[in-house]
């Protein structure tokens, strides 16, 4: 989220799993709050969001899970600057369940011209781990839906422009 918002150029999407939003803290101490409770203070959204992909689970001790509605509201935010009052992104929820594993909630943001915006994925019953990660990893959840599935869809939905001559 920080090399995405320092350097947009460079990106052409954003996946984020357990983390917390662009300029959430400003030292370690803040670092560490934000990580517990959310930002203390509402934080400046990048100038030049990316399309992003954020994973959380609803159960993480580690980093709260108001986080991953914060880094989605950046993007929401910058997205609506260019509109009228009142015309939100459109959100449309799915859910589902890893078989014999964890459900999962995934809502899909798009601008009116139905470009996707932003996709958030709330692991049910998730910790503070990898989402499908390998089962002998550590800090792997081999029970919850494939993150870096999702992700490397995602990001090949989100191509980089060719580079202009």
């Amino acid at each position: 989220a920080v090399m995405a918002a320092v350097y947009p150029d460079l990106y052409a999407a954003v996946g984020v799993h357990s983390g917390l939003a662009y300029a959430s803290a400003a030292d370690v101490a803040s670092a560490f709050a934000a990580m517990k409770h959310g930002p203390a203070r509402p934080a400046r959204p990048p100038a030049d969001p990316r399309p992003l992909i954020v994973f959380h689970g609803d159960r993480d001790t580690t980093v709260a899970h108001a986080n991953a509605a914060h880094l989605i509201d950046h993007v929401l935010a910058a997205s609506n600057s260019n509109r009228r009052p009142g015309t939100a992104p459109a959100a449309v929820t799915s859910g589902g369940q890893v078989p014999g594993g964890q459900a999962y909630t995934r809502t899909r943001y798009q601008d009116l011209t139905g470009a996707p915006l932003a996709e958030g994925w709330i692991v049910h019953q998730g910790g503070h781990a990898w989402s499908g990660g390998a089962p002998h990893g550590s800090y792997t959840n081999p029970r919850g839906p494939d993150a870096s599935a999702e992700f490397i869809r995602f990001f090949s939905e989100h191509p980089a422009p060719a580079p202009g001559r």
